[in-house]
């Protein structure tokens, strides 16, 4: 029953990837970005070259054809097995490449998707100015960061790990959000639904995601496809 996949840039190899399966098939679109997780792909953000090389590429996918968002972007201040430690040097780049891509956002009047994990207070902060639409994507933080993203007007995004039996936290989160505001998403490869847990995602199992927030609200889960395929359409 997937009738439309947005697929999701993390650094400019994928994203140049994402448009180029969008536009050889009617139903997907692209966005383009730069993940934080390859903030230590570039040595320094203050180098212009750097700066000219990122916005030349990014600003050149986002003119493409079927480009619909800036994103996958954010701060992530997670420390992951095989990653740098997170060194406010590190911090800083990420906050820079984000901002940069803020700008892209803006000039050509694109959402954005965002990505953040262990970061809410300083993305809120860096962002709460700036007049940009867009989805907090795989929504984790805490019910007051979620409330300030939703006084921002941002959409929310949530996935597969709303299925797992231990995060009762992030059911709740689900449905302390408005209908209005209320995206589903996969997260493919990653974050499979419980029932395939272990394995890789697929934008098909979005019906299992579909399924758990209907439960938590109480709807029926063609009422919550509706909303949610409303909602996506209009970001």
């Amino acid at each position: 029953g997937v009738e439309k996949i947005i697929i999701p840039g993390a650094k400019i190899d994928s994203s140049k990837k994402a448009v180029e399966i969008a536009q050889k098939y009617d139903s997907c679109s692209a966005t383009v970005g730069i993940h934080p997780h390859h903030v230590d792909e570039y040595t320094s953000l203050i180098y212009s070259n750097e700066v000219k090389s990122i916005k030349d590429n990014l600003e050149g996918l986002a003119k493409e054809k079927k480009v619909v968002a800036i994103g996958e972007v954010g701060l992530d201040y997670h420390e992951y097995k095989g990653h740098p430690s997170m060194t406010e040097k590190i911090k800083k780049r990420q906050k820079e490449l984000l901002i940069l891509q803020m700008d892209i956002a803006r000039e050509y009047n694109l959402p954005i998707i965002f990505h953040c994990r262990d970061a809410y207070d300083d993305q809120l902060n860096i962002i709460k100015d700036q007049k940009l639409t867009g989805v907090f994507h795989c929504f984790g933080g805490e019910i007051k960061h979620l409330k300030e993203v939703l006084e921002l007007g941002f959409y929310v995004g949530f996935d597969g790990n709303i299925t797992y039996p231990e995060n009762q936290r992030l059911r709740e989160l689900v449905k302390a959000t408005p209908f209005d505001k209320l995206l589903l998403e996969t997260d493919s490869p990653f974050l499979t639904p419980q029932p395939f847990r272990g394995t890789r995602n697929e934008p098909s199992y979005i019906t299992y995601i579909a399924s758990q927030v209907a439960e938590i609200h109480g709807k029926k889960v063609e009422e919550i496809a509706e909303i949610t395929s409303s909602n996506a359409l209009k970001l």
